[in-house]
């Protein structure tokens, strides 16, 4: 089944799991997927500040706060369903989004309260929202609910790309730099895998990217055993 693996800076992966931040803005949303559908959290590799895991909470600092926390950027730290997207479009003389920092007393459209509601649950500032949206003909927000932590963050290994394209019709993606890429002494016989048909993501999203959602999660003890051994 079709999911999403979406990319969010360390600080805002902290806001999520703390349950401040429960709107993502983003420049695009899935065409080819109706909500509700799963999105994966991967946490992008910080530079000055980094994402830790506590026993029940996720954190951001540029060191950890206790001896036992492990750095998580640079992996999938959690999951959540979005149920809905709204749209928010430029308004104004100015054509910009200054208008979703206004108070909802001044404005008796429903849409354009939803928009301010919106804007406010994602915490994003107004300099921060307009340099991101400046090449934007419209922004989208993706509504978080049904959050949840992975005790054990899993690397992007474990999961597969959405409909890849195989190598010679076979189950295998063709990437020689895989450790698992298996490759055949007869130039007539295709290389194989050796993850058993699973090809794995090994490149963060820009933005997000559909993924197959991880519907066995039996094989993921196996993944990351093997993941560990390398």
């Amino acid at each position: 089944m079709k999911a999403v693996l979406l990319g969010i800076r360390p600080e805002w992966c902290s806001r999520i799991f703390s349950g401040w931040k429960t709107v993502e803005i983003r420049k695009t949303r899935p065409v080819s997927l109706k909500e509700p559908f799963k999105c994966y959290i991967y946490c992008t590799k910080g530079t000055k500040f980094f994402c830790w895991k506590a026993v029940d909470h996720l954190y951001f600092d540029d060191r950890s706060h206790n001896l036992f926390d492990r750095r998580t950027d640079g992996m999938v730290v959690g999951e959540f369903i979005c149920r809905k997207i709204d749209t928010i479009q430029r308004m104004g003389i100015d054509n910009n989004f200054d208008y979703c920092y206004l108070s909802l007393n001044e404005f008796g459209n429903d849409d354009i309260a939803i928009e301010i509601q919106d804007i406010k649950k994602s915490l994003i500032p107004k300099h921060e929202l307009n340099a991101y949206g400046k090449s934007a003909p419209k922004l989208f927000a993706w509504h978080i609910s049904e959050l949840k932590i992975y005790d054990n963050p899993k690397p992007l290994s474990c999961f597969s790309k959405h409909g890849f394209s195989s190598l010679f019709g076979t189950s295998v993606c063709g990437n020689e730099d895989c450790k698992y890429y298996e490759p055949s002494d007869d130039r007539m016989v295709p290389p194989t895998c050796g993850l058993n048909e699973y090809c794995s993501l090994h490149r963060p999203p820009q933005s997000w990217r559909y993924v197959e959602e991880l519907k066995d999660e039996t094989i993921l003890p196996v993944l990351l055993q093997r993941l560990s051994e390398r």
